[in-house]
């Protein structure tokens, strides 16, 4: 695996050192006072500080919480000089996880720290002795106990008894206190009975909780924040997979309960919720008291809704529904599912291992017997159907190394060897305990211990079952598929279960496919990291409540969704609250979900109301706040995709797709960056000049004196002053070598040029702030490498990306419809009619599918002739981007004009919502740069001079006319 800095974790670091810069490790008396001046400079969406030494991290499933805390604790030994450490976790097999993650991190951390973790798990007498004996006697050796709760929360356990080897009277555990261990507990959730807190407040020392879920009980809640990524963050900032829930569909021939309302305000009746399938579609309807059930079928008319209660409905023909709790599918539904999964996984496969992805399917099965049972019915269809469907794959033209991967589905003798089972105790037992042959026991280790061999082509196996894998605590980051056959415990979370596939995927070297290795592509990144989840259809109401989940474990406001409670976590009351919702309703930006009982966003809320005068008097001085949480909503895609429903479709109007096309043919050709003439010694020589012109001032050496206010019972800083200042010329002379070698991992840059560039810097610079000297070169380094690569960089054009495209089929001729999703995320109505909004009459599409308020406006405006050029057709341009150097760009509009002499224009336009172009962001003012040279080069390779391209940006309300003559210089 390839270890790398992120940078939502050394954020996450970097606020825990904050908050510790001021903390007495030997008193630990004073981490409130250190929380409240942390949180004077730093915003947080929580900010609850308790009296306790807790400091906590809430980061999602998926996104590496157990390397963001080891890292942690070499930090802290680092800054700090702490070297005691333990880390309590829920189950053992967790702890197996922890220590493969030590053991696997083992020679990354030690190229950052250059020291050796020692960890140390308690299992028998031999590991008491060397816990006793290194752990607890080698004061100066950075190690970590490992354990769970079990091992210290009942009086009976050994650790909590004496040991001739201690030579004195306290117990083991007593003796662990004594050296003042900072403590990790990895779910906290998991981690808040009586018996363990009892055991663990004798510690009675600093200690982190690492979660994405925190408990709600007072005593245990979210407290003490020092970092929050929460799960709708974390989404946005693409870290984790899109979520896409597939349910099978079973006709039912009684309703199913989903909810009850069971107030008894005089202002709301009783009701239930049902659903009901019909003919393969879900329906769901809400039945007052009294009312009858024919809304839901015809079939039902005549019977009533008698009563409710808090999981039952009773009808008026005597019958009693009940909320399931429980289910066991049959043998039928879970042979579907199988099918269902296998397809899913041989849709992505093949596209995946060329891109060098191998893909992971994982089940959730109901018993082991099901697969390691005489007779394994779970297994046993599954291999049927693979061969069924491996049978019918090798029939395609396949990639030929593809084929041959496939071709080693089988062992020597004959043997299917695709699929393997774990279960809890696989761990721990040996082959001979539990009865198993020799290939079983290997595939057993290399699903729970050798990570980086089960995700090598070389390794057949890719179908990993388990009856409930979060009990095991097991994940993989290759998890594509995720099937679930079983019922799951009423205390585990479909967050949790849906966790187990979150971690953003790796390729067959282990480096991660990142939003930004995919040069920030989103549509590439989920056509890539996305998770299919398979649930029956017992699982009614599995998407709306891992929905409503999620939202309930984030602080941030989602990009889909919006509720009352989620507006009043961000600081409105309820009155604002309601008011501010029903306002966006009256403006149609959202519109209410009864099921859910949560608003779905349909329009751009940030730009109608930033200058609302309505809610700006409503939420007086929290609207900037408000309208923020909405600004920085920045991914367009839904976080939980219901993978069942029907996709929302545009009709292309095809007269003017035949006149579009070769417009499209001409810009979307594969293009591949070339670089020519880099001047390396001047790109030197300028980083150079430009570093060299800045003066860093010395750090200083402050001298604060703090007295005790009795009256107010605080402490206050009474003087600050400045003593000396710090200079770093004689340590440099040792680290300057290790600080250039970090410097050339976080940025990428060759370590020779780097080595020459430095030879030509002000030394004094890095004497005086080595930190603020490596910022500001790098800085420094990124404005000149691009004025370089912008001068040097060109385009070459080969041929179009295949021969069927989003709009035209592989023989030229215009597709019927396109998925709406692919222009746009919103689709515009009416604010009065709220019909759909009817775009200009030379728009490639039927309906108005838009981003931006922005968007919306230049699709509806109809411009049919411009300084005697006639427009013949515009579009929004599906699915286009065009590689840059640092990011891959996506215009947004297309034209297709004509002159009186028949000489077409094909004019490429991006339009900003910015007053000016001085306001653009800097990331996008480049990628504009570097669109300005593709389609000046497209031009230039273009042999039809009859046809000219030209491409420019479009400022907020500029006229069409302005922005084409800019752009054909005029």
């Amino acid at each position: 695996m390839i270890f790398e800095k992120q940078e939502y974790q050394q954020n996450c670091l970097e606020n825990i050192v904050k908050i510790l810069q001021d903390f007495d490790f030997k008193k630990q008396d004073n981490l409130q006072e250190c929380l409240r001046a942390f949180y004077k400079i730093t915003p947080l969406p929580v900010q609850n500080i308790s009296d306790k030494l807790n400091l906590d991290i809430l980061m999602e499933t998926g996104t590496g919480k157990t390397f963001t805390y080891l890292n942690l604790i070499f930090e802290l030994n680092k800054q700090f000089k702490q070297n005691k450490f333990i880390i309590f976790v829920p189950r053992k097999a967790i702890l197996e996880s922890v220590k493969q993650n030590i053991n696997l991190t083992k020679n990354y951390f030690y190229s950052e720290y250059k020291k050796h973790l020692k960890a140390y798990t308690y299992t028998d007498s031999k590991s008491q002795s060397l816990i006793i004996n290194h752990y607890i006697k080698n004061e100066y050796e950075l190690s970590v106990l490992i354990l769970t709760n079990s091992a210290i929360d009942k009086e009976g356990n050994l650790l909590n008894k004496n040991n001739e080897n201690l030579f004195n009277t306290k117990s083991i555990f007593e003796n662990i206190i004594s050296l003042k261990p900072i403590s990790i507990i990895d779910e906290p959730h998991l981690l808040k009975g009586e018996a363990f807190n009892k055991y663990f407040s004798k510690l009675n020392s600093l200690y982190f909780r690492f979660g994405a879920t925190f408990p709600k009980e007072n005593d245990y809640e979210l407290s003490n924040v020092a970092y929050c990524l929460d799960s709708i963050c974390a989404f946005r900032s693409y870290l984790v997979k899109q979520i896409r829930v597939h349910t099978l569909i079973q006709d039912n021939t009684t309703p199913f309960l989903i909810a009850t309302n069971t107030s008894k305000s005089k202002s709301e009746s009783k009701s239930a919720t049902f659903s009901f399938f019909k003919n393969g579609i879900e329906k769901r309807t809400t039945i007052l008291q009294n009312s009858n059930l024919g809304k839901l079928d015809s079939s039902f008319q005549g019977i009533s809704l008698v009563n409710v209660n808090k999981d039952k409905a009773y009808l008026s023909n005597g019958k009693i529904i009940e909320k399931k709790k429980s289910y066991k599918l049959s043998e039928d539904e879970i042979e579907s599912l199988l099918a269902k999964a296998i397809d899913l996984h041989f849709e992505k496969e093949e596209r995946l291992f060329k891109q060098n992805i191998k893909a992971l399917s994982l089940f959730f099965i109901p018993n082991i017997t099901d697969f390691r049972g005489e007779e394994p019915f779970v297994k046993n269809t599954f291999e049927r159907l693979y061969k069924q469907k491996r049978n019918e794959v090798l029939k395609q033209n396949l990639d030929s190394k593809y084929r041959e991967y496939l071709e080693k589905d089988y062992d020597d003798e004959g043997k299917l060897k695709v699929h393997q089972g774990y279960f809890s105790g696989d761990a721990k037992l040996s082959s001979k305990e539990k009865n198993i042959d020799n290939q079983e026991a290997a595939d057993i280790a290399l699903i729970l211990k050798d990570k980086e061999k089960l995700l090598s082509f070389d390794t057949s196996l890719r179908f990993i079952f388990s009856v409930w894998a979060l009990q095991e605590g097991w994940d993989n980051p290759n998890i594509f598929t995720l099937t679930k056959l079983a019922n799951s415990s009423s205390d585990v979370s479909r967050h949790q279960q849906v966790g187990r596939g979150l971690r953003i995927c790796v390729n067959n070297e282990g480096k991660r496919i990142t939003h930004r290795f995919l040069r920030d592509d989103e549509n590439e990144f989920f056509d890539i990291n996305h998770l299919d989840m398979l649930v029956s259809s017992e699982e009614r109401g599995f998407i709306e409540d891992l929905q409503r989940e999620i939202m309930d474990s984030s602080f941030a406001l989602d990009a889909v969704w919006i509720s009352q409670e989620r507006l009043e976590s961000q600081g409105l009351n309820a009155r604002e609250a309601s008011r501010l919702l029903i306002k966006l309703e009256d403006l149609n930006l959202v519109e209410f979900d009864e099921l859910g009982n949560i608003y779905k966003i349909i329009a751009p809320i940030y730009e109608t109301i930033k200058d609302n005068k309505d809610l700006k008097e409503l939420l007086k001085d929290k609207f900037d706040s408000i309208l923020g949480s909405f600004k920085n909503i920045n991914t367009t895609k839904e976080q939980v995709q219901n993978a069942n429903a029907p996709k929302e479709k545009v009709k292309i109007k095809q007269t003017l797709a035949q006149e579009f096309k070769e417009l499209w043919d001409t810009i979307n050709q594969k293009s591949l960056i070339i670089y020519q003439n880099i001047n390396q010694d001047s790109l030197i020589q300028n980083i150079a000049k430009e570093f060299n012109k800045i003066q860093i001032e010395k750090e200083s050496i402050t001298f604060e004196s703090k007295i005790f206010d009795t009256e107010n019972n605080k402490i206050i800083t009474q003087d600050i002053q400045t003593i000396s200042t710090k200079d770093y010329a004689k340590a440099l002379d040792k680290d300057f070598k290790s600080l250039s070698l970090d410097f050339v991992k976080e940025n990428q840059i060759p370590l020779p040029f780097l080595l020459e560039i430095l030879n030509n810097l002000n030394r004094a610079n890095f004497n005086n702030s080595p930190k603020a000297a490596f910022e500001a070169l790098r800085n420094i380094f990124k404005e000149e490498l691009h004025k370089n690569l912008l001068l040097s960089v060109g385009y070459e054009f080969t041929q179009s990306y295949s021969n069927e495209s989003v709009l035209y089929d592989e023989n030229g001729k215009p597709k019927e419809e396109i998925e709406s999703h692919k222009l746009g995320r919103y689709i515009a109505k009416d604010s009065k009619s709220n019909k759909p909004l009817t775009p200009a009459s030379n728009y490639l599409f039927e309906k108005v599918i838009y981003d931006s308020e922005i968007e919306k406006e230049v699709i509806v405006e109809e411009n049919q002739a411009i300084d005697s050029k006639s427009v013949v057709v515009f579009a929004k341009l599906p699915k286009f981007s065009i590689p840059t150097p640092f990011k891959n760009y996506e215009p947004d509009f297309a034209y297709l004009l004509k002159d009186k002499n028949g000489q077409k224009i094909f004019f490429i336009c991006e339009t900003k919502g910015y007053d000016n172009a001085l306001k653009i962001r800097e990331a996008e003012v480049k990628k504009i740069d570097y669109a300005k040279r593709f389609f000046k080069a497209l031009q230039e390779s273009l042999k039809d001079e009859n046809i000219k391209v030209v491409y420019n940006t479009r400022i907020d309300k500029q006229d069409l006319l302005t922005s084409l003559k800019q752009a054909q210089g005029e």
